[in-house]
């Protein structure tokens, strides 16, 4: 029997050597993923942003028991060294870094991990 479970996600944004982290959160729907703060019936709440931190919102949303979903990390690469004239050079984004990971809501609203996806 599944049961529902009232889970709490955090997504963020906080400073990193080269830029910014974002972690966001995503649930399972179908064959797909939706952002776990459009989920139906989420409520995101602003949280106070820590030092180094650029904003952090809590996503509360209802799921039933193994429902699977998905933690996405997103970091920029670190660079090679070169000249401080080529940094004027550098054009479009910064090349980033993603790494995946699955977890499944297991009962009394605890998340654990599956894999990573990456």
């Amino acid at each position: 029997m599944t049961r529902s479970e009232t889970v709490e996600l955090v997504d963020s944004a906080r400073i990193v050597s080269y830029g910014e982290a974002r972690v966001t959160w995503f649930v399972r729907k179908g064959d797909g993923w939706v952002r776990a703060a459009e989920w139906p019936g989420a409520v995101v709440e602003a949280r106070e942003a820590a030092p180094g931190t650029v904003w952090e919102r809590a996503v509360t949303v209802v799921l039933t028991t193994g429902t699977e979903l998905l933690r996405v990390e997103s970091r920029p690469r670190a660079e090679a060294r070169r000249d401080p004239l080529s940094y004027l050079d550098r054009r479009g984004p910064r090349a980033r870094a993603t790494r995946r990971t699955r977890y499944r809501v297991q009962v009394g609203g605890r998340v654990f991990p599956v894999s990573d996806v990456d």
